[in-house]
């Protein structure tokens, strides 16, 4: 019965998550063929372009069928993870330090992480997938870069979705320094909990306020602001 378990567990988070990202993928990239502008003159002859097109297609499905592979394999490997995520019972007594239940830590914080890094990823190639669209479209066509403002509201979503994992990854990074090692003991030192802590907030904060103003730039059309907050945000990273 162990071992049923164990199998079974592998192939339904296998499946399901290569075809989550499948769906995910190919959704974003259908919107994004459609969103492309599509020009009146015909500066290629349909001898070309038709080959084109259909190398086209044949060269997304393939590259979303190995990316499926391989993000379904990712997530087959996080199978204990999960398992215990699903199984996670309460310790009955909390840390000393955030007063958290200590099932959070074992149980609970290990799938978060792995949701967001698995969620993250995909998110960066749906994203690296649809900027590949447009920018094909706009080239072939020989049109100018200026993005209509559906097209920037496609890119800048995809990107607020990523922007909005980043600082998730910051609040989860608060609890995991329950298990830091810079201190002279195991746990979160007086560093951890006087420095890195508020460098995590204010971290997530950025990311917001960054979020916050990507969705501003959409409706006023200015390409700085978030070239700005970017900025701002590695500066204050590295400090």
């Amino acid at each position: 019965s162990v071992y049923v378990t164990i199998l079974e567990t592998k192939l339904v988070v296998f499946f399901s998550a290569a075809i989550i990202f499948a769906a995910l993928v190919l959704g974003n990239l259908g919107l994004a063929t459609r969103l492309a502008p599509n020009a009146k003159a015909n500066f290629w002859p349909w001898a070309i372009v038709h080959p084109l097109q259909r190398a086209l297609k044949f060269s997304v499905i393939t590259g979303t069928a190995l990316l499926s592979l391989i993000f379904g394999l990712v997530a087959q490997s996080n199978w204990l993870v999960i398992l215990r995520f699903f199984n996670g019972q309460p310790f009955g007594t909390v840390d000393p330090v955030f007063h958290r239940e200590i099932g959070f830590y074992v149980f609970s914080l290990p799938f978060l992480h792995f949701l967001r890094s698995w969620l993250l990823g995909a998110l960066v190639m749906t994203l690296l997938g649809a900027i590949g669209i447009y920018l094909l479209s706009y080239t072939v066509q020989r049109l100018k870069f200026d993005f209509t403002r559906p097209v920037l509201a496609h890119i800048s979503g995809l990107a607020i979705a990523i922007l909005g994992l980043i600082a998730w990854g910051y609040w989860l990074g608060i609890w995991e320094l329950v298990f830091s090692k810079r201190g002279v003991v195991f746990g979160a030192s007086y560093a951890d909990l006087n420095a890195k802590v508020p460098a995590q907030w204010i971290l997530l904060a950025v990311v917001v306020i960054l979020i916050v103003v990507t969705v501003v730039s959409i409706f006023r059309r200015n390409y700085r602001w978030p070239l700005y907050g970017i900025g701002v945000w590695i500066v204050l990273s590295v400090i």
